[in-house]
C-alpha cells in the first residue's frame, strides 16, 4: 500500500519518528535506573513494569510509522484544476444543512489541523477526484452525507 504525502507532512512524520525513538531510549534508561534503585524488590518494581508497558506501546506506534514511511510517496500539491486532488482547496455545499465549507485535502496523515483533512479520511475519500458541480455522496460517522462541489482551487 502506498501512502501519499505533501513534503510538509512527510517532514513532520519523520520528526514524529525521531521523537518516538528518543522517547523509547529515554524509557530504557529510566527502566535501567529503576532496576539499580530497587534491585532487592525487582518483582514489585512498578517503575520497571510501567516502563515495559510504555516501551511496548511506543514501539508499536514506531513500527506503524516506519511502515508508513517506508511506503510513502511524496507528491506535489495539485495546481488549480478541474478535479480534487491532494493539495486542492475544496469549497462544498452541505446539501442537508445548506452550509458552505472549505477544506484543503492533505496527506495520508495530516499533522495539526490547519483546515486540512486527510485524503484517506471519510470526507477526503468522498471529495477526492470530484469535479466542480459534482454532487458527491458517502458515509461519514455512519450517516450518509451529500456535498455539492462549488469551487476547487
Amino acid at each position: 500500500m502506498k501512502y501519499y504525502f505533501l513534503r510538509e507532512d512527510f517532514e513532520k512524520l519523520n520528526q514524529q519518528i525521531r521523537e518516538i525513538s528518543d522517547r523509547i531510549r529515554e524509557i530504557g534508561r529510566e527502566m535501567g535506573n529503576s532496576c539499580q534503585e530497587g534491585a532487592e524488590t525487582y518483582h514489585d518494581n512498578f517503575a520497571f513494569e510501567e516502563g515495559e508497558r510504555q516501551q511496548k506501546m511506543w514501539s508499536r506506534r514506531l513500527a506503524e510509522l516506519l511502515e508508513i514511511n517506508k511506503n510513502a510517496v511524496l507528491v506535489e500539491a495539485v495546481e488549480t484544476g478541474n478535479r480534487v486532488g491532494i493539495g486542492s482547496r475544496v469549497t462544498a455545499l452541505d446539501c442537508e444543512t445548506g452550509e458552505q465549507k472549505t477544506w484543503c485535502l492533505g496527506s495520508y496523515q495530516v499533522f495539526g489541523n490547519n483546515g486540512r483533512i486527510s485524503y484517506d479520511s471519510p470526507l477526503g475519500r468522498i471529495l477526492l477526484g470530484a469535479e466542480k458541480g459534482d454532487v458527491v455522496v458517502g458515509a461519514i460517522a455512519g450517516k450518509t452525507r451529500r456535498f455539492e462541489i462549488v469551487d476547487i482551487t
